[in-house]
């Protein structure tokens, strides 16, 4: 409290607290004195807290909130996807238009709009398996014209992440085109775990193409036009 005054018995004891090697949070806690007084009396007295105890405090104080912290950021992630899950379990994934929907905004942000050569890129096989499914579902696709191009770096073995994207895709190897290894760069980059290098997906079909570009246009101009 502002212009607060203790009596000496009081501040003989805060003083043999500090010189006990007492923090000023614990003695604040202890006896209702300000820090601030607390540092002033210390100084006046010659006698300082024990830093190494104050450190020992902090650390286990920033641990502690580290915890908290960390624990907070769980519940969020938690709450996030409960709300997720029962916002997808809502949504009918299995009718034509929405499959086809999702295909489309999935080609209109990851996929290549300039040639007739449908390409769809992304180093997250989640998102190039969720492109080829849906092709697949929604559309006649002929298997054989399936291409695969990969972009890998010199710590990755070519044959082992061609036999990934292989599996992952369900397309045959012969049907991957030469792997190209992009050159070593003069800096050091750190190594990406589970990183299986950049998949570009073509699928020869400028029909579905056009079709998925006009679509996911369509999409976003109703949107705007109701907000």
């Amino acid at each position: 409290m502002a212009g607060a005054r203790y009596s000496e018995e009081i501040k003989k004891k805060a003083l043999k607290l500090i010189e006990n090697g007492k923090t000023y949070a614990e003695i604040k806690k202890a006896l209702g004195i300000p820090k601030s007084t607390l540092s002033v009396w210390s100084s006046q007295a010659g006698r300082k807290p024990d830093r190494s105890r104050q450190i020992a405090h902090l650390k286990k104080a920033r641990a502690a909130a580290l915890i908290v912290i960390r624990r907070n950021k769980e519940l969020r992630f938690e709450t996030a996807n409960r709300t997720a899950k029962k916002l997808a379990n809502s949504i009918p994934v299995h009718r034509e238009d929405v499959g086809k929907s999702l295909l489309a905004m999935l080609y209109w942000g990851e996929g290549g709009k300039t040639d007739n050569n449908m390409k769809f890129t992304n180093t997250d096989p989640k998102l190039v398996c969720l492109f080829i499914a849906l092709l697949r579902k929604h559309y006649s696709i002929d298997e054989t014209r399936f291409r695969v191009g990969l972009q890998i770096h010199y710590y990755h073995n070519p044959e082992e992440v061609r036999e990934y994207w292989s599996e992952k895709l369900k397309v045959p190897a012969s049907q991957f085109w030469k792997i190209y290894l992009k050159p070593r760069s003069g800096r050091r980059k750190s190594y990406r775990k589970n990183f299986y290098g950049i998949c570009n997906l073509h699928y020869s079909s400028n029909v579905i193409q056009r079709e998925m570009i006009a679509l996911g246009h369509e999409i976003a101009s109703r949107i705007e036009q109701r907000h």
